[in-house]
């Protein structure tokens, strides 16, 4: 059953008796689902029914750090539970139904579901720990990531460069394109996602890096440059993933001496403070020096102002700390 027809019988589900959905709850649940698959393909690739709990937890964090509430979060995460419930249950009904795995949801242990809920130890670490809401790294602290990145040297220095001096969310500068680039003045285009496109600038030492990697054998050197249009080909696919990304980031950051668990779930697992996204928040802490709130805005493809803020809010107790330190009677 392709895929389309299969969100038509959910949509029929949820609407029937049994679901006892509105129509206009039904097609939010779907718009949710098609968010989800969009991102498992960009930041996980994956498809929608290889997912597990640790992709959903991600997708709710990703969400979060991104300025999404948390009850806005839960609903998504919802829609996205109950999408595989109901495969799950038509499985039986259609012979070309795909092979339903366990409901991601199922995994979630206490603290994922208090994070929904906006209630996370993990939250509350950062917050005691550092006075932010999100992560963030001093300047300084980006200048070590980049001196202690992994091999390929090149092309990893240029990508956290690039994230810090752009803002880019993950899966936006794994799908960036050659095209989207403006050598002539140090521009890159970033394609409508969740909110509008916008156009970027990357510094001067930035530009030259692109430029050795774009015009100079460096993305040549990737097995798949030749039939990509994506700047970050590689030997295995026609683009970086999100996960390698997520790999290479925490490699540099340990070498760095930077890192932290700010997290341990039940499970074992450990979340990390240094992750690719915190590259973004960097960006906006960094950019709060040099423009205004509306123009952050734009660079950050915020849709809602108030999103924007929380980045000022936190640039004023960061300031409000600071001149603490300088207050003599």
């Amino acid at each position: 059953m392709d895929f389309e027809r299969l969100l038509k019988q959910f949509k029929k589900r949820r609407t029937s008796d049994i679901g006892k959905s509105s129509e206009s709850t039904a097609d939010r649940y779907i718009s949710h689902v098609r968010s989800w698959k969009d991102w498992l393909s960009t930041e996980r690739s994956k498809t929608i029914w290889e997912a597990e709990t640790s992709d959903l937890r991600m997708f709710a964090e990703d969400l979060i750090y991104d300025g999404m509430a948390a009850s806005t979060v839960a609903q998504r995460v919802s829609g996205i539970s109950k999408f595989y419930q109901d495969c799950a249950k038509m499985a039986d009904r259609f012979e070309d139904m795909p092979d339903v795995p366990a409901n991601p949801y199922d995994g979630f242990d206490k603290e994922d579901k208090e994070m929904l809920r906006g209630d996370t130890k993990k939250q509350k670490s950062l917050e005691e720990s550092d006075g932010d809401k999100y992560p963030y790294l001093e300047p300084e602290e980006v200048k070590q990531l980049i001196k202690n990145v992994p091999p390929p040297r090149l092309r990893n220095e240029l990508i956290i460069r690039l994230m810090f001096d752009c803002g880019f969310r993950r899966g936006e500068l794994t799908h960036s394109k050659v095209d989207q680039v403006d050598e002539s003045d140090n521009t890159i285009r970033i394609p409508p996602r969740k909110s509008e496109g916008r156009t970027v600038g990357f510094r001067e030492d930035t530009g030259l890096l692109l430029d050795r990697w774009l015009n100079h054998g460096g993305r040549e050197s990737a097995t798949y440059a030749d039939e990509s249009e994506y700047i970050f080909p590689t030997n295995d696919s026609e683009h970086i993933s999100g996960v390698h990304l997520n790999q290479m980031v925490k490699k540099a950051a340990k070498k760095a001496g930077i890192q932290e668990v700010s997290a341990t779930y039940s499970n074992g697992q450990k979340q990390h403070k240094v992750t690719p996204h915190i590259l973004r928040h960097s960006f906006a802490m960094d950019k709060l020096e040099k423009v205004d709130v509306t123009t952050l805005q734009k660079l950050m493809g915020h849709t809602d102002l108030e999103t924007t803020m929380i980045y000022v809010n936190m640039s004023d107790e960061a300031a409000k700390e600071e001149s603490k330190q300088f207050t003599d009677f």
